[in-house]
């Protein structure tokens, strides 16, 4: 196909570009560049009319050669028609990396939709689930499936990446528009949307990404806050999600995971919670609670060492770390059985109400 040089009034963007926001600063750094060596990468338009195309691929490029004040553009002219040109498009939209993962769940729903499949973003990623699942296991697919399943293979792209972001765009309309209008930099993690989208609840949802934007969770630690709190009663739900009191994400994928609230915050807790709510006052004041999150803190942090001890070596004669305890007594025991031991205190502790002295001992 020949390069060739449009006036670049006489070209429109697509009306297929999932990309809704575009960063001012890194389309002037753009066009700074483009100033200096020129365009590069020519863009791809197809003719809708004597003289006007319409973008197919690079709006970004054409968006920054206005910002550099030129009058033409290198452009390759294809000859497709719009319903094939809206598939190009799309696809060729959400395999860019830099776009957001909203951005290409809602590019992946326009695909489907163009392919006359009309769902949720949601039941779209379930049934994609569904369909992986029958694949693994050899059976057949309805026909509806298939056409879902052929055009997940038209896009190149793994259907559990799809699904990722179909799930990433059905969270609650507040959410998107909020990470929407925030700079590139200060978005959540991606795959903390998705987790997210796995509460059904809109208002719980919601609550839950304010707690982790507050707390400024990283990926891991929001995957198990947002696990742990579908499972809790909604009135130790509305304490644990109150703005202002922090919390804690115990515990790790095999011995599994519990939301804990400092000591020092109970008070603010119990002013949270509503006058009626008395057992949740009562659960959280319980010295036996107090060791239970002391056992719980022992058996996270035995399990951060644990994890260290396998990178960490001495950097003088690189031998590796020891793998024994630092305290006088049972001086013998080395880590990992240290941990088994924490595991046994905090299970004990869990199945009684009275707290162990050797635990508790005020400090003096």
């Amino acid at each position: 196909m020949e390069v060739t040089q449009i006036p670049i009034e006489k070209i429109a963007p697509s009306p297929f570009q999932p990309r809704e926001t575009f960063d001012k600063d890194a389309l002037e750094e753009l066009a700074a560049s483009i100033k200096e060596y020129d365009l590069l990468n020519p863009i791809l338009v197809r003719k809708t009319g004597d003289d006007t195309y319409q973008i197919i691929a690079g709006e970004r490029r054409w968006r920054a050669a206005q910002f550099a004040k030129m009058k033409t553009i290198y452009a390759i002219v294809k000859d497709i028609d719009e319903s094939r040109q809206r598939i190009e498009s799309l696809i060729e939209n959400i395999h860019r990396k830099d776009l957001y993962m909203i951005e290409k769940g809602r590019g992946v729903m326009e695909i489907f939709r163009s392919e006359g499949i009309v769902q949720t973003p949601k039941n779209l990623a379930n049934i994609i689930n569904s369909i992986q699942r029958k694949k693994s296991r050899n059976l057949s697919l309805i026909p509806t499936e298939d056409k879902i399943d052929e055009i997940c293979q038209k896009t190149f792209i793994k259907a559990n990446t799809l699904r990722l972001w179909l799930e990433a765009a059905s969270v609650a309309p507040d959410i998107i528009k909020e990470e929407l209008s925030k700079p590139v930099y200060d978005r959540i993690p991606e795959r903390i949307l998705s987790r997210l989208s796995t509460i059904p609840d809109t208002d719980l949802q919601k609550s839950t990404y304010l707690k982790i934007v507050e707390q400024d969770m990283g990926k891991d630690e929001a995957s198990k806050f947002v696990s742990q709190i579908k499972k809790i009663p909604q009135d130790e739900q509305e304490a644990i999600l109150t703005e202002g009191i922090p919390i804690e994400v115990i515990g790790d994928s095999r011995e599994g995971f519990s939301i804990e609230i400092p000591k020092d915050e109970i008070d603010t807790v119990k002013r949270a919670v509503s006058v009626g709510k008395k057992k949740q006052v009562e659960i959280l004041t319980k010295p036996i609670i107090e060791e239970r999150g002391k056992h719980r803190r022992n058996l996270a942090a035995h399990n951060k060492i644990l994890d260290a001890l396998e990178v960490l070596f001495c950097p003088w004669c690189g031998k590796p770390a020891t793998t024994h305890l630092r305290w006088k007594c049972h001086s013998d025991e080395t880590m990992e059985e240290a941990k088994e031991q924490a595991k046994e205190n905090y299970q004990d502790a869990s199945k009684r109400d009275e707290i162990d002295p050797r635990f508790m001992k005020k400090k003096k």
